[in-house]
């Protein structure tokens, strides 16, 4: 009996026959059963359960034994379990039944052993024990008073007015109590059920979205320890605590039945209010479609901090759509899009049925209504008629433009579909004029390659191509054609960080398994890991950057202190370029103008330093097809700083949400006309020239002198 780890939790216990005897505290009892359970290699199942609280007799002792000495006490519940490989209590199928399920040549686990745990709920009353000595016929009396004391205490509803307590009386079986089966650790082992504590683990993993087997055995490993008391280990092969795979498999799907029965529409209400007691600034609209009021589906969500990123970022807005996200075929699933200085990020998502621009209007409505400063210049998304229409009737004269790799696609396919009967020679032919068109450097250049089209031979013979290019892409130049976007920001040729959004929605939900895609399903995945995972990586990014983090080198200038490093890199590599930039070929033609000639000498550019009377938007800072291009400060641009001491100063502003939140002391918000928007600034302080100009430039010139530097939201492509 000292041998087993469980007995030392009995107190006042003794051996009867093949069984050990007594008293269990409550706290005590399941971590005794479990030990008792390990060390017996015997799994136990309940067979029978009651009440004894009915009776009206007080005990003082129990099988023959006295409970702490004569404390009285009465019977409460009482519980019996079997041991697995005892009696057969239910009717085995023979093959004379109409339903049998299949052969099986072992059919029961049963082996009639008669061992059992009995386990009695006993309510004592410490306050009447009896500790006097004294005689036979004096203690006898003594017990009467005190059960008759205590009956009449009792209630109707079976308590009583006396303090009492619970305790446990426990009959738990030795090895030797077991007959008829194997006690070693291999069989009876592997006999076991999956322990109820490790069900409850693989549960919890289940609902986490763990699903490899070996990280599960890790993760179970672990927690047996802290289930299991202190020297007392399950054998190697224990199925309780080792469940082979397929006893794995079956609980995580059960698991998974469970959490995805029920009604939906009560999962997406408690998902809502959750997130809503979580942060009240998170919007949430939902609304079921009744089909005989004529009321659509909408489900449209946006959190506080993406409308944080919004109001920063929301010159410019991507929106796209997938499919496939839910059970229901005909559920779209829209993301708003903006373009950080890090990466691209969904602001605001909405679920709807249709993708007419009805539909699609309403959502962005809503999400004015939630977004009072939205005002986009710029609205890019695949050729979709539906969301062009919608932007221009719910946001002010936006600009719509089309990803040109959605552009390219279009023309492509089209063209090499073998119906339309063109040949090699003449699909490559309109595909040169078309290309030539979206990529030249002016919109007259643009007009006259759309007019070379019209005097093909193609064009002439085929009504198909007159009809796609009328209807589609000659009258509609100004969306894709870049001579139309020059003030556009240069990332907007493309719109595929969007279409990586909606991999990585569709890649949440594959990781999440099969089964139903429910729509509460969807909003918490997308919610809780999709998003949640957007905005830690944004934050971690922002703040890994800012010097509040990370010193910067010596070698780098303030002005690029905060940057993302893939510009700083960039722009260390043009200042390098810049230092060693002849200086006879920059010539200073006024106090805002200058002329740099090319490091080659075939051409010259013109780097211009607006005045503050001029828009930020209105100037470019250098003429040079790189910075046409990409709008980075261009070498000649550096050279002229570089030539003439012009100094430039480390941001006044804040570039980001989360710089803002973890890291106030670094850049401060922008306040004026341009509140909330995103752009560098010249310091017009330490500006300085060189004292060997020969040409006089005022000082007061530049008293308040500001340059437009590139909103960040635009510099990164």
């Amino acid at each position: 009996m000292a041998a087993f780890e469980f007995a030392k939790k009995i107190s006042n216990k003794f051996v009867r026959g093949n069984y050990i005897c007594g008293i269990v505290d409550p706290p005590d009892l399941k971590q005794c059963l479990l030990d008792h359970s390990i060390e017996t290699c015997c799994s136990f199942s309940v067979r029978d359960s009651g009440s004894r609280s009915e009776e009206t007799k007080v005990f003082y002792k129990i099988k023959g034994e006295e409970i702490d000495h004569g404390v009285p006490f009465v019977h409460g519940d009482f519980i019996r379990l079997d041991c697995r490989k005892g009696p057969l209590y239910y009717k085995l199928k023979s093959s004379t039944d109409e339903e049998v399920v299949r052969f099986r040549a072992q059919t029961t686990l049963k082996c009639d052993c008669p061992a059992t745990i009995l386990i009695h709920e006993l309510k004592i009353f410490p306050q009447e024990k009896i500790t006097e000595p004294m005689g036979v016929r004096r203690k006898k009396s003594a017990r009467a008073s005190s059960s008759a004391k205590i009956m009449a205490s009792k209630n109707s509803d079976g308590s009583y007015n006396l303090p009492w307590e619970s305790i446990f009386f426990v009959e738990l079986p030795l090895h030797d109590a077991h007959e008829n089966h194997s006690l070693s650790p291999d069989v009876a082992g592997f006999s076991q059920r999956v322990n109820y504590d490790v069900k409850m683990e693989f549960k919890e993993m289940e609902a986490m979205g763990v699903k490899d087997m070996d990280i599960l055995r890790a993760l179970i490993a672990k927690a047996t320890k802290n289930i299991c008391s202190k020297g007392v280990q399950p054998p190697p092969n224990s199925r309780a605590f080792d469940p082979p795979d397929k006893d794995i498999y079956n609980i995580l799907q059960a698991a998974k039945k469970a959490r995805e029965s029920g009604n939906d529409e009560d999962k997406l209400t408690e998902t809502l209010n959750t997130y809503c007691l979580r942060d009240p600034e998170n919007k949430y609209i939902y609304r079921p479609a009744n089909r005989a009021t004529g009321v659509k589906f909408l489900f449209m969500s946006q959190e506080k901090w993406q409308k944080d990123l919004l109001e920063i970022y929301g010159d410019v807005i991507l929106i796209d759509s997938t499919f496939n996200t839910t059970d229901k075929r005909n559920q779209y699933l829209f993301l708003v899009v903006v373009r950080t200085r890090l990466d691209y990020q969904v602001v605001a998502q909405f679920l709807v049925e249709n993708q007419d621009s009805a539909t699609i209007s309403e959502a962005l409505n809503i999400l004015k209504t939630w977004n009072p400063f939205l005002k986009p210049k710029f609205v890019v998304s695949d050729y979709a008629e539906a969301i062009h229409n919608a932007a221009k009737e719910c946001f002010d004269d936006p600009q719509i433009l089309l990803c040109s790799f959605h552009r390219e696609k279009a023309w492509t396919d089209w063209m090499r579909t073998h119906d339309h009967g063109f040949s090699d020679d003449e699909q490559q032919n309109i595909l040169t004029l078309l290309r030539q068109a979206a990529n030249a450097s002016s919109t007259e250049e643009t007009k006259c390659h759309l007019e070379a089209i019209t005097r093909t031979g193609p064009w002439q013979r085929s009504q198909q191509l007159r009809h796609w290019l009328r209807s589609r892409w000659l009258y509609s130049a100004k969306i894709w054609a870049l001579s139309y976007r020059r003030k556009a920001p240069p990332f907007l040729n493309s719109n595929n960080g969007v279409e990586s959004l909606n991999a990585g929605v569709k890649g949440t939900l594959k990781k999440a398994g099969t089964g139903r895609k429910s729509f509460s399903k969807l909003v918490t995945l997308f919610h809780g890991k999709f998003l949640e995972k957007k905005k830690r990586k944004h934050r971690e990014e922002s703040i890994r950057m800012t010097s509040a983090y990370r010193k910067y080198a010596a070698d780098i200038p303030e002005w690029l202190h905060n940057r993302p490093p893939r510009f700083v890199r960039r722009m260390m590599r043009t200042l390098e370029v810049a230092s060693e930039y002849p200086q006879h070929k920059v010539l200073c033609i006024s106090s805002r103008d200058f002329c740099v000639q090319s490091q080659n000498g075939e051409g010259h550019y013109s780097v211009q330093f607006p005045s503050r009377t001029q828009p930020l938007d209105e100037t470019e800072t250098c003429d040079c097809p790189f910075s046409v291009k990409n709008r980075f400060p261009c070498k000649h641009l550096l050279a002229v700083c570089a030539g003439y001491g012009i100094r430039l100063q480390p941001l006044r502003i804040m570039k980001s949400l989360h710089e803002r939140d973890y890291c106030p002391h670094v850049l401060n918000r922008h306040r004026g006309p341009n509140r909330g928007k995103m752009m560098r600034l010249y310091d017009t302080a330490a500006i300085t020239f060189a004292q060997t100009l020969t040409v006089v430039i005022h000082p007061e010139v530049y008293q308040h002198f500001e340059l437009e530097e590139f909103a960040d939201k635009l510099a990164f492509c």
